[in-house]
């Protein structure tokens, strides 16, 4: 996806105000938030299989020499998730940037059952994310894809947490949009 493609879907002139106005967009009304998600679905082709933010994070927001942020390629996202992957159950990733290696796991396991048999609450996940500017891209990557489970902003080795969200797929649908849910101490997803 170009920049030009965000700028004008995300409403903003200067490119850094891009996760703001993401965020607002994932936190926001949700009729909102689903007419922008078909358009983005639509600007990329409906192609799920990898992060669509990557290219341009990169290039505009990686913060490498301030806390050393560095991304998957691509190709090592796909093998490890071919090789790594569990059938079903929960998967996490201890920083998860803007969620290529767990889009990388999320597909995979997409192409192992027919639709109609992947149920997201099956195959849940637990990501940490330390950037400001990663954790709106994280969340859009994540919910737009209909994915179940916990995303944690802040730090995985001294296990500080700035904020915890709830993705929750209400229908547990593998073609529907998850929520993003700010979760207080103590929330968590349970069956019903």
């Amino acid at each position: 996806m170009k920049k030009e493609d965000c700028c004008r879907i995300f409403k903003v002139e200067d490119i850094m105000d891009l996760p703001q106005a993401v965020m607002d967009i994932v936190m926001g009304d949700k009729k909102r938030r689903n007419a922008i998600y078909k358009e983005l679905l639509d600007i990329n082709g409906h192609d799920m299989s990898y992060d669509w933010f990557r290219q341009m994070y990169e290039e505009e927001f990686a913060q490498r020499k301030k806390q050393k942020q560095d991304f998957t390629p691509v190709e090592v996202s796909e093998i490890v998730a071919k090789l790594a992957l569990p059938t079903t159950g929960t998967i996490h990733e201890p920083t998860a940037g803007t969620g290529g290696l767990i889009i990388s796991a999320w597909w995979e396991q997409c192409k192992r059952v027919i639709p109609w048999e992947y149920f997201p609450s099956r195959n849940m996940i637990t990501v940490w994310e330390l950037s400001d500017r990663a954790i709106p891209l994280l969340l859009l990557n994540l919910s737009i894809r209909g994915v179940m489970g916990y995303v944690y902003h802040g730090d995985v080795l001294e296990r500080t947490v700035k904020a915890r969200y709830i993705l929750l797929n209400k229908n547990d649908d593998a073609l529907g949009f998850s929520d993003v849910v700010i979760a207080k101490p103590g929330d968590r997803i349970v069956e019903q």
